[in-house]
Parts: structure tokens; C-alpha cells; sequence
């Protein structure tokens, strides 16, 4: 009999049929983002804890706890370059109840493997960007340069080249650096350790004589007068260090930043991404945030505006990563 009705059908009862499941599925995932959340929700972190997007997560999750009345649990699932958390991320059901913390690496990952366990643009759905923090170059105060300019004078007078560390290979400050290297025309020579620590360790000491690191990873040691800032990646000059002029202050054109921002699985229901959306945006606009963050600037934005973001990085940084052969360890 269903077979015989079907067959009746005329084309247009068909259209009406298929728009009627259309309506149907809108006003499913409305209710569902009405009644969102019903559950706790995870919010996976794919670094290891104690590090700034772990801070960042814990901070967006009790403002999400006391706004929501539900728990809002930060995982850790580091690993692999972020590929471990973000692919358990990308995998997870599409309904709101798991979320991720990705930094700038995420559009820079697929550049650096051959292959990822999931795509970068189809597997999630942007929700908001959280935070970003500029690239700065930061000498041992022993170094002969004293700004951009002079580091490429001193570059280009000594051929055997400047040793330069980094939080590892294809992280924004090592490709900021190697941008600088192009755009002012001198040689420096990556050290490669495994995270910023270790390399602003080794410029501490006097074993390499400059490192790039994010604002906040150096700045007690700069304010202590232990390290010299050289040049900030920033648009314009960054409150935390208001008197180190920026690359395009020096004459060379870069804008380059540390980004924060919050993902959902492919997949999740829209409402319940705009109700993320709009929470994200009102925590982000909180007066104090940023007394809590370590030179780190919050900052929010629509779903469309990260998107965009995330395209852009990979159009800038994916033809660089290609040119110096880059590949993750």
C-alpha cells in the first residue's frame, strides 16, 4: 500500500512533502536549542594543562556554569600537535555537548601533515573567536641589536647567521619569524626545541641569542629587564608592552597573532551554535577578563567572522609552509 500512495503522488505533493521535513527539522533543532543545555558539557583542550588555552577554557567554562546552571568540564587531550584532542573533537556528536579550544595551529596543521584525521573546514563548526596575542622578538640583552632594523644589519654582516629559537616547527611564532626573514631580506637560523620554554631558557642564558614568543610568555622576564623585545607582531602597540613598536612601526609589513577560538563538531544544529554565539560574546565583554588572562586579549566574534579567520590563515601561512618544506615532527 505505501508503495501504491507514493506512486500517486503528484510532483508538486512531493516538493510539499519534502519542505514539511525541512520545517520539521528547523523546528527540532529550535526546541533543542531552547532547552540547550540539558547536560553537562566538555570542552576539549588539546594542549597540556596549565598552559593559556587551558586557562582560557577554564575561565569560559564557570562563566558558562553560572550562566547555564550546568557543568562545563574542561578535558585535556594533548598530543600529536593538537591533532589528538581536535580529532576526538571532530568525532564527537553534533549537538553542543562537546566543544573545542583550537589555536592558530589548527588552520596551519593541514600545511604542516600530509594527512589529518579529519578536515579543518568540513569537521567543525565555528563558534566564536575567544583571544589573540601578537609574535614578539625577544633578545638576551647582551644581543647587538636593539630593534628589527639593527638585527638585520647585524644578520646581514655576519654570514654564519643568528641562531633563533621557537615553540617548534610551524607554530605562528616560528613562521613569524621565518615571514621576517623574507620580508626584511637577512638569514637567521631556526634552533628547534621542543616548546617556548626550553627556548627562552636557552636565550636566558646566553646559549641563542633571541627566541619569538607569544607577548605573555616572556614578559615577566622583559619587565625584569632580563630580555629585550626587538619588535611586537601587533597591528598597532600592545597594552601589556606599550613601548615596543610594532614590525610596520620598523617598516616591515607583518600582522601576526597567537588566536583562541571555540569550535563545535560539523554537524551542530545552528540555534544552538547562535546561543553559544551570543554567551561567548557577553563573557568576552566582561570588564574584568582580562585582569585574569596573561597579556592575552580577549576578543569575540561571529561564527562567520572565525570562519573567515581560519580561511585566511590557511591562504597566508599554507603557500610559506609549502616554500620551506616545513613538516611537523
Amino acid at each position: 500500500m505505501a508503495i501504491q500512495f507514493a506512486a500517486k503522488l503528484r510532483p508538486g505533493r512531493s516538493v510539499l512533502v519534502a519542505a514539511l521535513a525541512c520545517i520539521g527539522a528547523a523546528a527540532f533543532a529550535q526546541n533543542a536549542a531552547s532547552d540547550y543545555p540539558a547536560k553537562p558539557i566538555r570542552i576539549i583542550v588539546p594542549f597540556a594543562a596549565g598552559g593559556s588555552v587551558d586557562v582560557i577554557a577554564r575561565i569560559l567554562g564557570q562563566k558558562l556554569t553560572e550562566a547555564w546552571s550546568q557543568p562545563v568540564l574542561v578535558e585535556s587531550r594533548p598530543g600529536a600537535a593538537t591533532i589528538i584532542g581536535t580529532d576526538v573533537a571532530a568525532k564527537a556528536a553534533p549537538d553542543g555537548y562537546t566543544l573545542l579550544i583550537a589555536v592558530s595551529n589548527h588552520a596551519t596543521n593541514p600545511s604542516l601533515h600530509a594527512k589529518l584525521p579529519y578536515d579543518t573546514l568540513k569537521d567543525f563548526e565555528p563558534v566564536s573567536l575567544l583571544a589573540r596575542t601578537p609574535i614578539v622578538a625577544y633578545a638576551n640583552p647582551k644581543f647587538a641589536a636593539r630593534d628589527l632594523k639593527e638585527l638585520a644589519t647585524y644578520a646581514k654582516g655576519h654570514p654564519e647567521g643568528v641562531n633563533f629559537g621557537s615553540a617548534g616547527v610551524g607554530s605562528m611564532t616560528h613562521l613569524t619569524a621565518e615571514l621576517l626573514k623574507r620580508k626584511a631580506d637577512f638569514n637567521m637560523s631556526h634552533v628547534i626545541y621542543k616548546g617556548g620554554t626550553p627556548a627562552l631558557n636557552d636565550v636566558l642564558a646566553g646559549h641563542i641569542p633571541l627566541t619569538f614568543a607569544t607577548v605573555g610568555q616572556a614578559l615577566p622576564q622583559y619587565q625584569a629587564k632580563q630580555l629585550r623585545a626587538l619588535g611586537v607582531s601587533s597591528a598597532k602597540r600592545y597594552p601589556s608592552i606599550p613601548d615596543v613598536p610594532t614590525f610596520r612601526e620598523q617598516g616591515i609589513d607583518i600582522v601576526a597573532t597567537e588566536w583562541y577560538g571555540l569550535f563545535a563538531p560539523a554537524g551542530t544544529p545552528k540555534p544552538i551554535i547562535d546561543k553559544l554565539n551570543a554567551e561567548v560574546r557577553r563573557i568576552i565583554g566582561l570588564p574584568d577578563l582580562g585582569a585574569r588572562l596573561n597579556a592575552i586579549e580577549p576578543v569575540s566574534s561571529s561564527a562567520q567572522e572565525l570562519d573567515a579567520l581560519v580561511r585566511s590563515e590557511m591562504a597566508q601561512w599554507g603557500p610559506l609552509i609549502r616554500q620551506l618544506g616545513l613538516k611537523s615532527e
